[in-house]
């Protein structure tokens, strides 16, 4: 029987394959300034009198130039929206909300507006129509009822990085913390109408993909880059776009890209996340490696469980012992650590504002089943999420 057990610097080769494999040079890691932040985030496009998920983006997107700040998505009821580089969150969230408004104005003439949620409460995943763009076709073919199910909604934070080994790790520093970035964030509790019992369904929606779910510890940038080669050399992607996991590497930004996150509740709980993730990644780029210990991965995956479950009301096992922790006491020690370990402290700050609101309204999926227990129907309760985002007016 072949050995198909590989060394990490060997390309897999089918046992019929002729010895005609070429070397690849190892991916090239763009060097950004440490703590450069960028965002994007999903927008749901919602019919403004039944709440129900319109196909507003074709038509929005043709009576704009074409932007790379304002883009579609995998389904015409969504809408990207993208910032510059920007050396602050705040001066980040200023960016968003001025694309927020002028969105918000295009679409008041289609009689639709945007809805901020992992996943739209009651509209059908089947319904929703494809892009008309060759890669999200291409996908539709490769990964069949796994992508069409693809209706869910997140925030991207990348975070600069001066090169592809202080990303790697980085991102071996951070696998441990994902789960609180994912309790934060929770805000997708129902899908096509109906409660799953979870804070985050949209969570289990994207670990369905091909590349989706968990990262992966790795030793150096040149392993992740021969992972990366790899799937490539064997049509598995067809390039670093490909992997979906939770958190990766973007060599072509020269960024760490943290896509856990549900898209937030609120103005507010967005410029908190963003804080939290920049304040996390800055500190972990900047940690002696001399400490590191990893954390194995049953136990990390049980922590993003809970949080997936239970959003902000989760416990979370410590990594160091037995003792499970509240998320969001863990939160406020973290907060602790990181201000003394070279995260920046407007963002500490921003988080810690936020954290008392957090104690007192819990995350946004239990807040999304406040609001429908008050609902007349569906349509209410989306207008009412509307009205509390907090988009139209700073904090």
């Amino acid at each position: 029987m072949p050995n198909y057990v590989l060394k990490s610097n060997e390309r897999y080769k089918h046992p019929d394959e002729s010895d005609m494999s070429i070397s690849q040079p190892s991916l090239a890691f763009k060097h950004s300034e440490l703590g450069t932040l960028g965002v994007e985030m999903e927008w749901i496009t919602v019919d403004k009198q039944r709440g129900g998920q319109t196909p507003a983006a074709p038509q929005l997107l043709g009576r704009i130039e074409t932007s790379s700040r304002i883009k579609p998505e995998l389904f015409t009821s969504t809408i990207e929206l993208n910032t510059d580089i920007h050396r602050s969150t705040f001066a980040c969230m200023d960016e968003l909300t001025a694309l927020y408004m002028r969105v918000s104005d295009l679409l008041a003439g289609q009689d639709a507006t945007l809805l901020s949620s992992g996943t739209h409460p009651f509209s059908r995943w089947q319904e929703q129509q494809v892009s008309d763009d060759p890669r999200y076709r291409n996908l539709m073919d490769r990964l069949c009822w796994t992508a069409r199910r693809f209706n869910i909604f997140g925030i991207h934070v990348h975070i600069g990085m001066p090169d592809g080994d202080i990303c790697i790790a980085t991102m071996n520093r951070l696998m441990p913390i994902m789960p609180i970035f994912l309790a934060i964030s929770a805000n997708s509790p129902y899908w096509s109408g109906q409660d799953t019992g979870l804070s985050s369904t949209r969570l289990k929606i994207f670990e369905g993909l091909s590349q989706g779910g968990m990262p992966f510890y790795f030793e150096d940038w040149s392993d992740f880059s021969c992972c990366a080669q790899r799937l490539m050399n064997t049509g598995s992607i067809d390039s670093v776009r490909d992997i979906w996991w939770e958190m990766r590497p973007h060599p072509d930004f020269g960024t760490l890209e943290v896509r856990i996150g549900d898209m937030p509740c609120t103005r507010s709980d967005t410029l908190a996340y963003i804080a939290y993730v920049r304040a996390e990644l800055m500190a972990a780029a900047q940690a002696d490696s001399k400490g590191f210990r990893r954390v194995h991965p049953s136990l990390i995956r049980e922590n993003r469980w809970r949080a997936c479950r239970y959003g902000m009301a989760a416990k979370l096992i410590d990594p160091d012992g037995e003792k499970v922790v509240p998320v969001l006491e863990l939160l406020g020690s973290r907060l602790e650590i990181l201000s003394k370990n070279g995260a920046d402290a407007a963002d500490i700050a921003i988080v810690c504002r936020q954290l008392s609101e957090w104690r007192k309204l819990g995350d946004g999926a239990s807040r999304q089943r406040q609001i429908r227990e008050t609902s007349a129907n569906w349509s209410d309760m989306v207008r009412s999420m509307q009205k509390n985002d907090g988009w139209n007016q700073q904090p």
